[in-house]
């Protein structure tokens, strides 16, 4: 069994740094940076870029895929195609919880010219809602990347969450989320409250990776 852990938008995989020396066995990091180069833009969906990383990695049922944010959108669908396990973390399985009022193909073309992203910005959105969370400086750390990082890799990874793709009928075995995440709302459905935000796998890990890690050990003895 692998586990692949894939993470969310803007990030790296160093955003799983603080839970993934807790857990045990073969570990496969994506990263959406050097990956999506290679993925062509026209049509691109959440369903396509899972069936790119499925064939990519060889990806089966026996592995176990855990996403942050986009990177659990993406293991939902990844479940879809194979039927592996999946645990997402501040993810999703409904559109309507990721907090976006602007049209999607405004969203394209302000990204293409890194409209927002910006030294000027990041101060305004640190001081509003994060000066004093110990989030502060990882979502400083993933701005800066929004800021830097290819644009066309930013605007894929942007279609891979907006872009519309049928419903699909699989829910993750565990759903992990922060009460006070203010980029996606937590589910409806029940999952494990954690303290922090968006970015508790960063602030509050333990929180985080002891539901896994008892996940993980249901998995492997089933």
């Amino acid at each position: 069994m692998r586990i692949f852990f894939i993470p969310g938008l803007g990030e790296e995989p160093f955003i799983f740094d603080k839970i993934v020396p807790f857990i045990k066995g073969e570990k496969v990091f994506i990263d959406h940076w050097t990956l999506l180069p290679v993925v062509s833009e026209k049509d691109l969906t959440v369903l396509v870029y899972a069936s790119f990383l499925i064939q990519r990695f060889q990806i089966t049922n026996k592995d176990v895929v855990i996403g942050h944010s986009l990177g659990g959108w993406v293991a939902l669908h990844i479940k879809h195609l194979v039927g592996c396990p999946i645990v997402q973390i501040a993810s999703w399985t409904d559109m309507k919880k990721i907090l976006v009022s602007a049209n999607r193909h405004l969203i394209y073309w302000g990204a293409r010219r890194k409209l927002g992203l910006n030294v000027f910005v990041l101060k305004v959105l640190v001081f509003l809602q994060y000066r004093n969370k110990p989030s502060k400086e990882i979502f400083k750390t993933v701005f800066k990347k929004l800021m830097t990082g290819d644009k066309t890799v930013l605007v894929k990874q942007l279609k891979a969450i907006l872009n519309r793709v049928q419903e699909v009928m699989v829910t993750p075995e565990l759903r992990i989320h922060a009460i006070s995440d203010d980029i996606v709302k937590p589910p409806d459905q029940p999952f494990v409250k954690v303290p922090g935000d968006h970015f508790t796998l960063y602030t509050y890990p333990e929180t985080v990776y002891q539901p896994i890690v008892s996940f993980l050990n249901h998995v492997t003895k089933g």
